[in-house]
């Protein structure tokens, strides 16, 4: 059983719920529909987040042409209370190239240190924002929010029947 929390708790985990998260699930499809899941370390600046995709793979040329992408980020297995229960954030995501790419290389290299800083000397790799739509967070069995576009909490669902 999850304990309820406050509408303040709510939305103060949506806000908090990535930091020690080091990377995302990126699912995409082809303008063909044709679905393909992949990770990446992110980061986040202005309630957007951004990845860093090498423009010679498949993700990045449905981000490139459908413009979305769906996100996933979620709890390690080996910390879940329950494997069926994992906490996790999901939401749709409008996608853009950006084009200030050291500003968020700047970014990458505060969270990750040296570890992602090859990804500026590898020209093929773009830097792509998601820009989140309607959010979801699952905190437990029956513990489920969503969260509108202006960070405004929509609905809380606890229980099931």
């Amino acid at each position: 059983m999850h304990k309820q929390l406050t509408n303040e708790e709510v939305i103060q985990t949506f806000k908090t719920f990535d930091i020690d998260k080091l990377s995302l699930t990126l699912a995409t499809t082809s303008t063909t529909n044709e679905p393909l899941s992949s990770y990446a370390p992110f980061v986040t600046l202005e309630n957007n987040y951004y990845v860093c995709i090498s423009s010679n793979l498949p993700h990045y040329a449905n981000m490139a042409e459908t413009k979305k992408a769906h996100v996933l980020i979620i709890e390690d297995e080996a910390t879940a209370g329950h494997i069926y229960a994992r906490k996790r954030l999901y939401f749709s995501a409008l996608c853009e190239r950006e084009e200030d790419e050291e500003k968020i290389f700047k970014l990458f290299d505060a969270r990750y240190g040296e570890a992602l800083s090859f990804l500026r000397e590898m020209k093929d790799f773009k830097v792509i924002k998601l820009i989140p739509q309607e959010k979801s967070l699952v905190l437990g069995f029956g513990a489920a929010y969503k969260m509108n576009i202006h960070g405004v909490l929509e609905s809380k669902s606890i229980g099931h029947k």
